[in-house]
C-alpha cells in the first residue's frame, strides 16, 4: 500500500488524460456509498443517479428496505449493490469488483452500533463545483487547517484532538467530544462520506465529470426531528456552513492549480495521513491500470 509523502501533482486536478485513468481504475473499481435506506422512501419510484458517466437508478419494490435495487439506466440490468444489516446502501459499477466484505473488511462491524433507519432524509442537495472531485476528499480527509478553514466546526469539535486512522479503503475520524454518541465521520474511498454529529447525518459524493475541473456535489441530510423543526435547521444550518466553506476552498484551491501557482507540497505524517492515504489509492490504482494498458496496447 503506498502512503504519499508529497500530494499528487497539479496535473492530477486538470488533465483529462488522468480522469480518463482515474475512471477506469478507481472508479469502475469501487464500492461507493449511496445512502441510508429512508433516501429512497417512496415504493416503485425511479430515483435517477450518474457516476463517473454511468447512469443508473435506484429502486424500492416494497416497504422492506431489503426490497431496494440499484439498476442500469436506460438497460435496467441490475447492478451489484449492499445492504448494512444497520441500513446503508453501497453500489459498485463493475462486476469485478472485490465483494463488500473484502472492500471494507471490518467496516459493518464499526457502524453496528448506530440505527441509520431512525434518521430520516430531511434535504438533498446537488450543486456543480468548480474543482477536481480530489479537491474535495483533500479537505475532508486532514483537519491540519481546520482552524481558520472551520472555525465554528472548530469551537464545537477541537481540532488538536482530531485524529485519522485509516482501515482499508476507508478512514474514521475521531475528536473528543463532551456528547455521547456525536463525531462519527466517516470517509468511503474513493469519494463518499458519512458524518454523525451535532444531532443529524449527513453524507456527500464528489461526482467527477468528463472535465477534470468539475464536480457535481450530491449532499444526503438526515435527522431524527422533521424537516422545519428547530433542531433540524439548527443541524442544517450548522452542517452547510462547513460545506459549504470547504466549497469555497476547493475553488480556490483548483483555480491556484490551473494558474501553476500551487503544484506539490509535502504531506504532513500526522496531521495530513488522510490524505496521504487516500492519494497512495489513488496513485497505486492508476498505476497498475496504466501498467495493463501499456501491456496490452
Amino acid at each position: 500500500m503506498v502512503n504519499c509523502s508529497t500530494t499528487l501533482p497539479a496535473s492530477w486536478y486538470t488533465s483529462k488524460a488522468i480522469y480518463s485513468l482515474e475512471r477506469q481504475a478507481v472508479f469502475l473499481k469501487s464500492w461507493m456509498l449511496l445512502g441510508a435506506v429512508t433516501r429512497w422512501p417512496e415504493v416503485g419510484k425511479d430515483y435517477s443517479y450518474d457516476l463517473a458517466q454511468i447512469k443508473f437508478l435506484v429502486r424500492r419494490d416494497s416497504a422492506d428496505p431489503k426490497s431496494l435495487r440499484v439498476f442500469s439506466d436506460p438497460e435496467g440490468r441490475e447492478m451489484r449493490s449492499h445492504l448494512t444489516p444497520t441500513g446503508l446502501l453501497f453500489m459498485t459499477l463493475s462486476d469485478e469488483t472485490a465483494s463488500f466484505e473484502e472492500y471494507f473488511p471490518g467496516l459493518e462491524d464499526l457502524i453496528a452500533h448506530v440505527d441509520f433507519t431512525k434518521f430520516q432524509v430531511r434535504r438533498t442537495l446537488k450543486y456543480p463545483g468548480n474543482y477536481n472531485w480530489k479537491a474535495m476528499v483533500d479537505g475532508f480527509q486532514e483537519c491540519l487547517h481546520c482552524p481558520y478553514a472551520h472555525p465554528a466546526f472548530s469551537k464545537a469539535y477541537a481540532p488538536t484532538t482530531y485524529e485519522i486512522r485509516n482501515k482499508h479503503n476507508y478512514s474514521q475520524h475521531f475528536v473528543e467530544t463532551d456528547r455521547p454518541d456525536d463525531g462519527l465521520f466517516l470517509y468511503f474511498f474513493p469519494n463518499s462520506t458519512l458524518n454523525l454529529y451535532a444531532g443529524g447525518m449527513s453524507s456527500f459524493r464528489a461526482c467527477p465529470s468528463e472535465d477534470p475541473a468539475q464536480t457535481t456535489m450530491l449532499f444526503d441530510y438526515y435527522h431524527c426531528e422533521p424537516d422545519g423543526s428547530e433542531e433540524f435547521e439548527n443541524y442544517f444550518k450548522f452542517a452547510r456552513t462547513v460545506g459549504l466553506e470547504d466549497h469555497d476552498l476547493c475553488e480556490k484551491t483548483q483555480a491556484n492549480l490551473e494558474a501553476g501557482i500551487y503544484t506539490e507540497g509535502v504531506l504532513n505524517p500526522d496531521k495530513e495521513n488522510g490524505v496521504a492515504y487516500y492519494q497512495g489509492q489513488v496513485l497505486e490504482m492508476c498505476s497498475a491500470q496504466f501498467r495493463e494498458e501499456t501491456v496490452g496496447a
